[in-house]
């Protein structure tokens, strides 16, 4: 069973429920079989009436605070001061664009880039 953070259970096993429930069995032993809620069950079944089954609804979090151009001054920053820390990172954004985050943000936007913050005895950035 997956999760899909805040957007509910993945299409496929959205069409499961709704298949199991269509094949004779009720809203109840559907949400007891795979694992749900009943009412989920039943929101399932009003969407495919709908048509509307797969439809994911918008993240409820709030949106990136970083930008294409402030992920870009990341990057030159790190090409510059490789051993600076995630804070020294975040200091420097807020002092070439304005933006202040915190150094989770910035090691977020690393993530993203696959770039990680180990370094070797000798102080340099690993490969």
């Amino acid at each position: 069973m997956k999760i899909v953070g805040a957007r509910g259970y993945g299409i496929e096993l959205r069409e499961r429920i709704v298949e199991f429930v269509n094949e004779g069995h009720t809203p109840g032993a559907a949400a007891a079989h795979f694992k749900v809620h009943v009412q989920t069950v039943q929101q399932y079944l009003e969407k495919a009436e709908q048509g509307t089954l797969a439809v994911v609804g918008k993240p409820t979090g709030r949106p990136f605070q970083l930008t294409a151009i402030h992920e870009a001054q990341l990057l030159k920053q790190l090409d510059e001061h490789g051993d600076a820390t995630l804070l020294e990172h975040a200091q420097m954004l807020e002092a070439a664009t304005g933006l202040h985050v915190s150094f989770k943000t910035v090691d977020r936007a690393f993530q993203r880039h696959n770039i990680t913050h180990k370094k070797n005895a000798g102080r340099q950035r690993t490969q």
